[in-house]
Order: C-alpha cells, then structure tokens, then sequence
C-alpha cells in the first residue's frame, strides 16, 4: 500500500501539467491496484492529507520553474495598481481574468455536485478520449501566428471559459488550456506557457479548498508520507515540465493525443471486459 501511494504522489507530480488528464491515472491505478487486490487499507484522512501535500509539491515545482514569468505577474500587478500600460499588466490582467470563471465553476461544483461523481470512471475514461480528439483537432488545425505578447481580454475570456472544461474529470486542465491557446493560433511553447502560469491559481484555490475541507472535518493527519508525496510530486513535476517545454519545440502534440487515446482504452478495459472501476477512498 505504501508503494501505491507512493507511485500515486510519482504519477501526480507527471501528469498534472502534461495535456494527459491527471484523474485517468488516478482511476486506472486504482482500478489495476483493486484488480490485484492491494487497493485497501487506507483512511480517508490518509488520502485527504496526501492530497493537500501533493498540491504542495506541484504548486513549488510551477513557481520554481517559471519563476520569472511569476515575477513578471507580480509586478503587472503593480503596474495595474499604477496604471502603467506594460506587457506585464497584460499578463497580470490575463491570469486575474482567465482564473475568474474556473473559480466560480469550481465552487459551485464543489457544493453541489457529489464526490462520487468526480472521478466516475465512464466520465473520466469518455473525456480523456474526447478531449483527447479535440486536442489534436486544435494543434493542427490552427496555425502559429500569435505569441503569448499578443494576448488580449478576450483571450483570457476564451481560456477562462474553456478552462471551466477542467472541471469535468479526465478533460485535463493542462490539455484544454493548451487547446484554447492553439485554437487562439498561439505557439505551442507560448501556449504552454501560459497554460503553466494558469495553473498556479488553480492549484492555490484547489489545494486551499481541500486543505480548509479536510481540517473543518477534523481529517488532518500530517505523517511522514504526506511530506514524502509531497518531495515526490515536486520533483517528478519540475521534471516533466522541463521536458514537456523542450519536447514541444520540434514536436508537435500528437504523441500526446495517442497516449490519451490508450490511456481511455485501458480504463474502459477495466470497466467493461475486467469489471474494475475502483476509485481512491476519497
């Protein structure tokens, strides 16, 4: 049990900024770890505090990496306060506008929308696919004339609102970022870019919900494998951005599409010809 949380605190820190749905892993691990009959033995309280840490460790890896476009945020913030027209500002006002609605839908999921449905298997394995598709659709359809410089208010409108998209379990909040950026003729290293610096306030919000979540219900219990997730997620993901960062520059997004693709299949393999659908305890 301990290595399955281990290589869930691995696979989180992989796939959270990679356009290949962190929840299809989550479910397809459990659902193979049930199969082989290991999936028992761990607390609600366990998995809730697990999740906070790992939250933790992606959210430090994206601030490290892109520490100076995280910068440069901060202070078109500043220049907002002031009024100055910069670059800056425009990516100040950019993030603000394109975080507002995922905010908003995130909440109102989170009050009313059950846990269980969250990571449905069928929803999750069905979105992968779909957006999946949709992915490659946008990658080559449209070309790369815009850079992220180019970036207007109805760019960040068009992200925000496909990034309320996220929301639905295997669409990955990554994936459709990037979508809304080729679909906006952005390059992919620049709308990659920008899909990173989105999910710091994403991931902020996500992780102080669930921290103010699992405290409120008395759920908290700080051990030693949240800490070590945590390291785990940090690592594994300033790993995989650089990667991803220099793939997309002579690649473009179609390796990814594929894996998707397989990652839906074996999902539905459990679900329909196994007859595994498990779930974390969450």
């Amino acid at each position: 049990m301990f290595g399955l949380l281990v290589l869930q605190s691995i696979v989180q820190g992989v796939t959270e900024f990679l356009p290949v749905s962190s929840s299809g892993h989550l479910v397809l691990i459990w659902s193979a770890a049930s199969w082989v009959g290991i999936g028992d033995g761990v607390t609600q309280a366990e998995m809730l505090t697990l999740n906070v840490a790992l939250h933790v460790g992606t959210l430090a890896a994206v601030v490290l990496y892109f520490w100076r476009m995280v910068f440069d945020v901060a202070q078109g913030g500043i220049d907002a306060l002031l009024f100055r027209k910069t670059y800056n500002r425009r990516l100040f006002l950019f993030v603000v506008i394109a975080s507002l609605p995922l905010m908003a839908a995130g909440l109102a999921v989170a009050t009313f929308v059950p846990d269980a449905w969250l990571l449905n298997p069928m929803v999750v394995a069905t979105a992968t696919l779909v957006f999946g598709l949709v992915l490659l659709f946008a990658d080559i359809g449209f070309g790369s004339r815009r850079a992220a410089k180019d970036i207007t208010v109805v760019d960040a409108l068009v992200f925000g609102l496909m990034q309320c998209l996220a929301l639905i379990p295997g669409t990955s909040r990554s994936g459709i970022t990037m979508t809304a950026g080729r679909m906006l003729s952005i390059n992919r290293t620049d709308a990659a870019r920008l899909s990173m610096v989105l999910s710091i306030p994403a991931i902020i919000a996500a992780g102080g919900y669930e921290t103010f979540s699992t405290v409120s219900a008395g759920n908290w219990e700080l051990s030693r494998l949240a800490l070590l997730g945590a390291g785990l997620a940090f690592v594994s993901a300033v790993i995989a951005i650089w990667l991803f960062m220099r793939f997309i520059r002579v690649s473009d997004l179609l390796p990814f599409v594929i894996y998707r693709v397989v990652l839906a299949l074996s999902i539905f393999a459990f679900i329909l010809v196994i007859g595994v659908s498990a779930t974390p305890p969450i």
